[in-house]
């Protein structure tokens, strides 16, 4: 990383990360738990169906990519709303990975061979993805309801966001559509056989 797109993302999104990822997790555990204790798994597959995947199988990786990546700027355009929506992002990405796990029969060895292969790519980027849009958000909240003086200038931290977002989010979602596309597809086939 660029040592200027490295500082920022210890200052700025490291911690953010840190915290939302702790929520995923918990949301995870919560949406197998509940999942697990009160429904038979064909209910879960019928309730769970309509919610889970992203269109067709394809053999071709760039509809997820644009897929996950339009999901991930969409997050970040909507940072320019002086109001914590990034969270939405947070709660639909961790719930329906929490379905993908409560679907299959084994949720450690689901998360190990059907989620983890890509998501090791994905999750980072989605959650760099709230931070930059929380960043965002909060710089409007501050400035616009707090009147706060901020120390960057606006135009700069959009400048920002598109680079962090160019160089750290669009590339580890092109590397996970990949690995999902052709990787994840025969772990999940071994799970299943």
């Amino acid at each position: 990383m660029l040592p200027a797109i490295k500082e920022r993302f210890k200052t700025n999104y490291l911690k953010h990360i840190l915290l939302y990822l702790g929520i995923m997790v918990l949301i995870w555990i919560g949406v197998v738990i509940y999942a697990k204790m009160t429904m038979t798994p064909q209910q879960m597959v019928h309730t769970f169906a309509p919610t889970l995947g992203k269109g067709n199988v394809t053999h071709n990786f760039l509809p997820l990519f644009f897929w996950n990546e339009s999901g991930a700027l969409l997050t970040i355009a909507l940072g320019l709303i002086p109001l914590p929506i990034y969270w939405f992002y947070i709660w639909t990405n961790a719930y329906s990975v929490g379905l993908v796990i409560s679907v299959m029969g084994n949720p450690f060895a689901t998360f190990a061979l059907g989620i983890l292969p890509h998501g090791i790519f994905e999750i980072p980027a989605q959650l760099i993805a709230a931070a930059i849009s929380a960043r965002l958000a909060w710089y409007g909240m501050n400035r616009f309801f707090r009147r706060k003086k901020q120390d960057l200038q606006y135009g700069e931290l959009i400048k920002q966001t598109a680079t962090d977002t160019l160089v750290i989010v669009t590339p580890l979602l092109f590397v996970a559509a990949i690995v999902e596309t052709y990787i994840t597809p025969i772990f999940i086939h071994m799970l299943v056989h």
